[in-house]
């Protein structure tokens, strides 16, 4: 899921766990190892010699997102549970409550919650451009630990919420 990208990118540097440090460690090595080859080919065979550096180079750049989703999927899994979504009409605000839990087999330092408010539209071409540009995006900081199996309540409050048209919630969190 796409929401924000700047907490995101934030929270990954600045909370590696032990398997980043192996993924990425392993990936420079790699990258490495292809740019040496390459390095030696070059008066032999210059086109293969371009074509390992442009792929040290694409190896470089894409292994880290590739990496992070991997992780995100099967070694820092979370779960959302007990999400229970309330539109206040008097005070113009809604209130997203629910539970994240340590369904992983690590034990997490921080979690953050991502909370995006898309317009619904027939065509489906319309909802994935929605859904890259939302009507409202919030996201929060948990920063208690979440051992294995534990959950923890959150609390997001939309603020000014008057949005009359038909929309769609979507909740996702990360766990570090």
């Amino acid at each position: 899921m796409l929401f924000d990208i700047k907490p995101r990118i934030l929270d990954y540097i600045n909370n590696p766990s032990i398997y980043d440090y192996f993924a990425l460690s392993w990936i420079g090595v790699l990258f490495l190892l292809f740019f040496i080859i390459a390095l030696m080919q070059v008066r032999k065979r210059a086109i293969l010699s371009l074509v390992l550096i442009l792929f040290a180079l694409v190896l470089l750049i894409i292994s880290p997102i590739a990496i992070k989703i991997f992780f995100d999927k099967s070694v820092k899994k979370v779960e959302l549970i007990d999400k229970k979504v309330t539109k206040l009409d008097f005070s113009k605000m809604l209130v997203v409550e629910g539970k994240i839990k340590n369904i992983s087999k690590i034990d997490f330092k921080k979690c953050r919650i991502f909370a995006s408010i898309d317009k619904i539209y027939d065509n489906r071409y319309k909802n994935y451009i929605n859904y890259l540009k939302p009507l409202r995006k919030m996201s929060i900081l948990l920063d208690k630990e979440l051992k294995k199996e534990e959950a923890y309540p959150y609390k997001m409050v939309f603020k000014d919420f008057n949005i009359s048209i038909e929309y769609d919630l979507k909740v996702y969190g990360e766990c570090y």
